[in-house]
């Protein structure tokens, strides 16, 4: 899992820390349809392995929490 201070996952996703898991999966799909590489208008291979990489541990049950402590240190 990334440092906090090195990625912040919820700005990444654009959502609150506080977000429920239904609106970062939302959010997600959302942002990954328009940055997939595949996407010949917007697409962003970076920007989506971000968006990948941020949804994955938000989304985890079990990476979520440990993260948070790791973030709200860093605020």
């Amino acid at each position: 899992m990334a440092d906090a201070g090195k990625n912040d996952y919820y700005e990444i996703l654009q959502v609150s820390a506080n977000a429920e898991p239904d609106t970062i999966h939302r959010i997600y799909r959302l942002l990954a349809q328009r940055f997939h590489p595949d996407n010949t208008e917007t697409g962003n291979a970076d920007r989506f392995h971000q968006i990948s990489e941020a949804y994955n541990v938000l989304s985890n049950p079990e990476s979520r929490p440990r993260y948070d402590i790791s973030y709200h240190q860093q605020r």
